[in-house]
């Protein structure tokens, strides 16, 4: 599996696989107009196309036989931390298609988000995982993240409790 940065010609297939992954995941929590408008929102064509086109928005990818299944997308730290903390490195998405889950593609992932972070000069990384995603919590928890707070985070009408977690880079 070859793990590489993204190129904007991947834009259509990170929409594909961020849409089914978080569909699959936890589309059932939600009413079909609010996963509908957030799938529509957050994992379009159109927002990849702009993520892939920004400066401080980078993305890596995992293939397999020129199939992209895994990725993670970083972004400046968008998040109410408590202290702020402007200068960390936010990690907004890591996200692996289910039959490539377990096999250590999110673990490679996130090394190469550490590095990237090192290279910008930041110290931090943080993040927001679902309250009740109890896996996600475990795995950021075996990376040495620990949780610092919560929000409320928006999929259409609906606000879902996210855990703030940060770990020192």
């Amino acid at each position: 599996m070859i793990l590489r940065p993204a190129k904007p010609s991947d834009a259509n297939n990170l929409a594909a696989v961020g849409a089914a992954t978080f569909t699959s995941a936890f589309g059932h929590l939600y009413q079909p107009e609010d996963l509908s408008h957030f799938l529509n929102s957050s994992h379009s064509l159109a927002a990849y196309q702009a993520a892939l086109e920004s400066d401080n928005q980078p993305i890596w990818v995992i293939e397999d036989q020129d199939r992209l299944v895994a990725y993670i997308k970083l972004c400046p730290n968008r998040l109410p931390c408590d202290p702020a903390m402007p200068e960390a490195v936010e990690l907004s998405r890591l996200y692996a298609l289910a039959d490539y889950r377990g096999r250590g593609l999110g673990s490679r992932l996130l090394d190469a988000a550490y590095a990237y972070a090192k290279e910008q000069g930041s110290r931090d990384m943080v993040l927001s995982v679902f309250s009740e995603n109890f896996d996600g919590h475990r795995f950021y928890e075996r990376h040495g993240f620990k949780k610092i707070g919560e929000y409320d985070f928006a999929v259409g009408a609906q606000l879902d409790r996210e855990w703030i977690m940060h770990r020192k880079i």
